[in-house]
């Protein structure tokens, strides 16, 4: 399937897909109206590297990285567990965890703390004491690490001032220990004065006004637009996996079959039916010109497609050219055309290949003028044995007074009397009725009937919607229909 057939899958299937969409963004609209509130609040943290306050040169990354590393260290357990206690809220510290985030800004040195709660007084004071322990616990760890760095210059001060006590003044070691003293002094002093890294609120917590969930509206829109996305993908898959045909695309019957589709009768609106009828009887006509046709089959690949509707009423059309016509009931297992038409079931066909005479057995079809039908005739044993031999051949060829012989046929995927009839018959036409037939079925039928040597003609589709052809003209056609109730 190629990109402008999935669109036009798409927009065939449209308005299933948008139902579809619809019911699922409804679904999301009331999903999101039972969900409780949630209010949120934000604060605002200052992010100062202590390389800067000292006067070096720092970058815009260096600051970035310093404010994710403290956006880190507010999601860790401690920072998270001293927030709770001092916030009073009664939650646990996973649930905090899981209301909490801080992000650092990628522009300046700014770190954002965010709390969420069900009301937005909650909301503000879990932000406020998140801030206020990353803040704290920033300030030990400066305290800790400057207690670090000084103490080994301490200790290197103690041992100096334990060996001066001790040199003797005059001591020709004694300028270089109190050099070195009074070295250790500064550093210590430098270390003591040294900026450290700073983080400081530069806003408190405050909520956003009304609350940031549910939104019904927002979420049902996106629902919508996803689900609309989902939905015009599976219609797109399920076309392709299935094994049916697609009634609004008017070519792929030939493209499956390889067969012309000679016309394509509608369900309803007779004066189209016939002029549908008149087409298949052109078509037919025409074909006549390289090979006789005499004798024609009408088969399909199941009951209900439409095949005796399609011989019954292709026979009363081609009858109204004023030629002789017999139309042959050779469905010897369930017949139905002497019902359909008025005339009695016997004798027929099964008797005349008995040896009844075929004058005896063919009755004229009142209000059809050139029309006469050969009913079934009597019930047989065995319809297929006896339709398969060279009686029925015989038979038909009997029938010297006729121009044409329109046979209908049991459909095939019950019996194999149509295969029978259709090896000896001039012609085979197929009726198909898209919405309940397969694409396997009908290709198969196909490939058999070409076994036998039956010749398939052409496509006859039934039960289609409607053309969009104007009525006027319909209007002042006088119908030649037989019978309008499908099979």
């Amino acid at each position: 399937m190629d990109l402008a057939e999935h669109f036009r899958v798409i927009w065939r299937r449209k308005w299933r897909v948008l139902i579809a969409s619809l019911a699922v963004a409804a679904a999301v609209f009331v999903r999101s109206t039972t969900i409780h509130e949630v209010f949120e609040a934000s604060t605002l943290l200052s992010v100062t590297s202590g390389r800067a306050a000292a006067g070096d040169a720092v970058t815009k990354d260096d600051t970035v990285f310093l404010a994710s590393n403290y956006a880190e260290l507010a999601r860790t357990r401690p920072v998270v567990e001293t927030a709770v206690r001092r916030s009073g809220l009664t939650i646990s510290v996973n649930e905090a965890i899981k209301r909490t985030k801080a992000q650092a800004s990628t522009d300046v040195g700014f770190l954002s703390v965010v709390a969420t709660g069900p009301t937005a007084r909650e909301a503000e004071r879990l932000a406020q004491s998140l801030a206020d322990a990353l803040v704290g616990t920033v300030q030990d760890r400066q305290v800790t690490q400057l207690a670090a760095d000084v103490a080994p210059i301490e200790r290197q001060i103690s041992d100096l001032q334990s060996q001066l006590q001790v040199l003797p003044t005059s001591s020709a070691q004694r300028p270089v220990l109190e050099a070195r003293y009074q070295a250790l002094v500064q550093a210590e002093t430098d270390r003591q004065l040294r900026p450290s890294d700073r983080l400081t609120i530069a806003s408190p917590a405050r909520a956003i006004p009304g609350p940031v969930a549910p939104t019904p509206k927002r979420d049902a829109v996106l629902a919508l637009l996803a689900a609309f996305v989902v939905n015009a993908e599976l219609v797109v898959l399920l076309e392709a996996m299935s094994d049916r045909f697609r009634p609004e695309d008017q070519d792929e019957v030939t493209r499956v079959t390889g067969l012309p589709v000679l016309a394509r009768i509608p369900r309803s609106a007779s004066a189209e039916v016939v002029e549908e009828f008149r087409s298949l009887r052109t078509h037919l006509m025409f074909m006549q010109t390289e090979t006789r046709l005499r004798t024609l089959a009408i088969v399909s690949v199941n009951a209900g497609a439409g095949k005796s509707f399609v011989a019954i009423n292709l026979a009363g059309s081609i009858a109204g050219l004023e030629m002789p016509v017999v139309l042959i009931d050779a469905d010897l297992r369930l017949p139905s055309l002497d019902e359909r038409l008025g005339v009695p079931r016997a004798p027929g066909l099964s008797d005349i290949l008995f040896g009844t005479p075929p004058a005896d057995a063919a009755h004229p079809v009142a209000g059809t003028p050139n029309l006469s039908l050969l009913p079934a005739g009597s019930p047989v044993p065995d319809p297929a044995g006896l339709l398969g031999g060279r009686a029925f051949r015989d038979a038909v060829a009997s029938l010297t007074w006729t121009d044409l012989v329109i046979v209908d046929t049991p459909a095939i995927d019950h019996f194999a009397d149509a295969l029978a009839i259709a090896s000896q018959c001039d012609a085979t036409l197929i009726v198909l009725d898209t919405r309940a037939t397969s694409r396997r079925a009908v290709q198969s039928l196909i490939e058999r009937v070409r076994q036998v040597h039956g010749n398939p003609l052409g496509i006859v589709v039934n039960k289609t919607e409607r053309s969009n052809r104007p009525s006027y003209y319909y209007g002042r056609t006088r119908s030649t229909v037989v019978t309008t109730t499908p099979e």
